[in-house]
């Protein structure tokens, strides 16, 4: 994980001291008379608590993922991905085309696979691109190679996969 390195990034259910006393980010959609959170992330920087991220509806959508990745702490889940700066704490949302399905952190991209397409994040978390579909029920990256994301998207569920090249810097 490119400039993460010291920090670790836990998935919880409940949490305990000291993780009680911080003032936590919030993300996802609170459910009507749902007070506490479904997961807690939590992340250490060289063994010390650094940030507490309380996720709504983690539970949703088949497919759930979270790393650090650089100065962020990158949450998928659903049909969102959530970029939360580890120094500023604000919180990027992006809504993804269909599901979430998984993060590919490259070293200065974050790829990001939904349901049918590739999003594409510089080191800031700005979004640079999104692909065309590329599939109808999910998207794999395969490799990164010269440039190239290389890959296959499922057009025909199940297991009717087709492979896909994609420009790294574009999206085409």
């Amino acid at each position: 994980m490119a400039g993460s390195e010291g920090r670790v990034l836990e998935v919880r259910g409940a949490i305990d001291p000291p993780w009680l006393g911080m003032e936590p980010v919030r993300i996802g959609h609170v459910a009507p008379g749902q007070a506490s959170a479904e997961a807690y992330l939590l992340i250490e920087n060289d063994g010390a608590p650094l940030l507490r991220i309380d996720v709504h509806g983690w539970s949703r959508g088949a497919f759930r993922e979270a790393i650090v990745w650089r100065d962020f702490a990158a949450v998928g889940y659903d049909e969102e991905l959530h970029l939360v700066s580890l120094a500023s704490r604000k919180v990027s949302t992006t809504l993804l085309q269909w599901y979430f399905g998984h993060l590919y952190p490259l070293e200065d991209k974050l790829l990001v696979a939904s349901a049918s397409r590739l999003h594409c994040f510089d080191q800031q978390g700005i979004a640079v691109w999104q692909s065309a579909d590329l599939g109808l029920d999910g998207v794999i990256v395969d490799s990164v190679d010269d440039g190239v994301i290389h890959g296959q998207g499922e057009w025909d569920p199940p297991g009717g996969w087709r492979p896909f090249r994609v420009a790294l810097a574009t999206g085409a």
